[in-house]
């Protein structure tokens, strides 16, 4: 007589099929993933220990681990080894993500809450930063309207850790679009808070306005005898080169608040 096979409801819709044999409303495994054979048999923990791991690097990070990060952390033997086993949990519903941009995994049963770094805790302060606009990660876009921080049409609250010791009176948020800072965890739609600042030191990240193409971008700023590198943090994406005549910095990255993925 064949086997049975009972189904049993997983995340996003997907049905989970436990192992032949097993008892009707068989529980599924600790980190939520009912067990289920393969084609050779029952299948690897590493979905599981993955999940785990997801689940708790955001916790600790509060934004996506990197491939290289899933395999050192759950220990695999190699980058494909993560991606087969990340198919399988995205397959099933447990995860979502963009292929083509590094970065960008989520947590399906997360995605309704509210951003982590925002959040507010007991007995933490929290202030009101000035939106101002938006600011070009990747193609360039229009200056926002200047960094009139008392007349701001909008606000966001973050908490008074988020500032870093800066003076409340001068900071201000700008949203992100594109992608040229992705390889320092600030990818589109997230928010930068930043200090307002007519310089910055060698190699820190800033919202510039170069006033011959008025334009407005946020890079890493490197000084380069007379001339001023634009550096993206993107591996595809190729520097912009200015006179340092040509740029007017408006501020400094202060944190970060990572757009729910």
């Amino acid at each position: 007589m064949p086997e049975s096979v009972t189904a049993t409801s997983s995340p996003a819709g997907a049905v989970a099929v436990a192992e032949p044999g097993a008892k009707p409303g068989a529980e599924p495994g600790a980190e939520g993933i009912v067990p289920r054979r393969g084609k050779r048999g029952p299948r690897s923990d590493k979905p599981e220990r993955i999940l785990a791991f997801l689940r708790r690097f955001f916790d600790d990070h509060h934004y996506p681990p990197s491939v290289r990060d899933i395999v050192e952390g759950c220990k695999l033997s190699s980058t494909s080894v993560a991606d087969y086993n990340l198919k399988i949990l995205e397959r099933e519903g447990y995860i979502r993500r963009d292929r083509e941009r590094a970065r960008t995994i989520s947590l399906v049963e997360r995605e309704s809450e509210p951003l982590a770094p925002a959040q507010l805790q007991a007995g933490v302060a929290a202030l009101g930063v000035p939106l101002l606009g938006t600011i070009a990660a990747g193609t360039r876009s229009l200056v926002p309207d200047g960094t009139d921080i008392a007349h701001a049409e909008s606000r966001i609250s973050v908490t008074t850790d988020m500032l870093a010791g800066r003076d409340p009176e001068r900071v201000f948020a700008l949203t992100v679009s594109g992608d040229s800072m992705i390889d320092a965890l600030i990818a589109d739609r997230d928010t930068v808070i930043l200090e307002a600042a007519p310089v910055v030191n060698n190699g820190e990240m800033a919202a510039v306005w170069l006033r011959e193409e008025n334009i407005c971008t946020l890079k890493r700023l490197f000084y380069e005898g007379g001339q001023v590198r634009l550096q993206p943090e993107n591996p595809t994406m190729a520097p912009i080169y200015t006179d340092e005549s040509n740029m007017q910095v408006q501020g400094r990255v202060v944190s970060v608040i990572r757009h729910p993925r």
